[in-house]
């Protein structure tokens, strides 16, 4: 899921530390760089959301026309279930399945505590950034 600012004259470097604080916050480990549209952080293993992959976000554009992004990357190349694994998935599918609900599922409420924040971050460094003239 993406959004999109304009109008705020944002500081995006200070916006995408805030939303590193977030991920550590929230027990990630965290990692932040520059890109060449703008920065990304990419955030896994937290003990309290238990994922399948990692997220990515990434924020680019200036700082009166912005976009955050926020993705999941998964580890899971195949994520269905072939025909012919299914008297295997009978079994033992049951355990993945349940699991990629879990997934499904903190990841969700991950994202929506996300945008939330996202949007108190963008309303609190409102006019942030420095005049370029």
């Amino acid at each position: 899921m993406q959004k999109n600012w304009k109008e705020k004259n944002i500081d995006l470097v200070l916006l995408t530390t805030r939303i590193g604080d977030f991920f550590k916050a929230k027990d990630f480990q965290a990692i932040k760089g520059e890109i060449p549209t703008g920065y990304q952080i990419l955030a896994e293993d937290s003990p309290y959301f238990k994922i399948n992959g990692y997220i990515t976000v990434t924020v680019e554009g200036a700082s009166n026309d912005f976009v955050v992004k926020f993705d999941l990357c998964t580890k899971d190349k195949n994520r269905g279930i072939s025909p012919s694994m299914f008297l295997e998935s009978m079994f033992i599918g049951g355990y993945f399945i349940l699991k990629r609900l879990k997934s499904d599922e903190a990841l969700l409420k991950l994202e929506k505590e996300f945008w939330i924040y996202a949007e108190n971050a963008v309303l609190q460094l409102s006019n942030s950034a420095k005049d370029s003239g």
